[in-house]
């Protein structure tokens, strides 16, 4: 196990403790570790630092930072980042990622791939 998933393991672990985030100085610390993670290629934290500021973000650039750290680490292997792609591409409704069915078709397509239950009932266009 790399020095990255280990890192990543405790971050999460800590992450998932209520009693840790209560404080928003902790809250902070987790959030710039997974950011640094993030931005070092760890595939695992770009998934959760991704969904957490596209989900939980304060404003528009926040969502779009999201949305890129999901495009960062996509892969058939991650299937949740595939349809939440194909649903952004889809809608179009974060900032940068404007409605564009052939790339919203395209995630599909690898959400299909990946096995996610909710693309596996979609049929393709």
């Amino acid at each position: 196990m790399g020095e990255k998933s280990m890192a990543f393991r405790i971050l999460k672990w800590a992450f998932h403790q209520r009693w840790l985030t209560w404080s928003k100085k902790i809250h902070g610390y987790l959030m710039k570790g997974f950011a640094k993670l993030a931005d070092r290629g760890d595939a695992n934290a770009q998934e959760l630092y991704g969904f957490l500021l596209l989900f939980k973000g304060a404003d528009d650039a926040s969502r779009t930072a999201g949305a890129h750290y999901l495009l960062r680490c996509v892969s058939v292997d991650r299937p949740k980042v595939c349809w939440q792609l194909h649903r952004l591409y889809q809608q179009g409704k974060v900032v940068g990622f404007k409605q564009d069915s052939a790339r919203a078709e395209s995630y599909l397509t690898l959400a299909k791939q990946a096995g996610h239950p909710l693309a596996l009932d979609l049929p393709l266009p």
